[in-house]
């Protein structure tokens, strides 16, 4: 796991890491070796994998996060009014920006549809970092887990466990984060953070 002082690192934007890329330092190299590491799962037979490189289109993400899912855990949960509400069972992988890190868990994700013109005009979607119990897959995900976490080893990856990053941050600090108050800060936040 990482020292306060990576902690405190990792909370000011600096890499930590002694494999590559994470140790040369450079933001374009690690985002190729995610996006790389994002075309290994999409090889994955049967399964499809979406990815949020954006920076959730505001702020700053110490991650990239990725939703991964098997085609027949899409299903219609309604059609009327000319749009149909679809839901998605999957897993999410956040990989740490910072480290060569990650936490994975599961979310149902919804869209609505329209369906003359096939225009996603809303949805839903969970996190891992809102609470501590998200870290956790249900047997139905055993055999992608498996997949997904040998395509996380061949890229030096580090799956983190739910109980070591959900303990209380022991130090005092501030995180530019929108999921915790400054006195409930957990490991997680320090490695895994986004600023809206």
């Amino acid at each position: 796991m990482f020292s306060n002082e990576q902690l405190q690192d990792l909370i000011e934007g600096k890499m930590v890491g002694n494999n590559f890329p994470y140790d040369t330092n450079n933001e374009q190299e690690i985002e190729a070796h995610i996006r790389r590491l994002f075309h290994r799962i999409n090889r994955i037979p049967n399964l499809v994998c979406e990815a949020e490189w954006n920076h959730f289109g505001s702020g700053y993400a110490s991650f990239v996060e990725l939703f991964c899912y098997q085609k027949e855990d899409v299903i219609v949960v309604e059609e009327k009014y000319g749009r149909r509400e679809i839901k998605t069972e999957g897993i999410i992988i956040d990989i740490c920006r910072l480290a060569p890190v990650v936490i994975m868990g599961g979310d149902d994700r919804y869209k609505t549809i329209r369906i003359e013109t096939n225009e996603v005009v809303g949805g839903a979607y969970g996190s891992l970092l809102g609470g501590p119990n998200l870290l956790y897959l249900s047997e139905k995900f055993q055999t992608i887990e498996e997949k997904l976490k040998q395509a996380l080893k061949e890229f030096d990856y580090e799956l983190l466990e739910a109980e070591k990053i959900n303990q209380p941050l022991s130090f005092q600090t501030k995180i530019p984060t929108i999921y915790r108050e400054p006195r409930g800060y957990l490991v997680m936040d320090a490695i895994f953070y986004w600023e809206d």
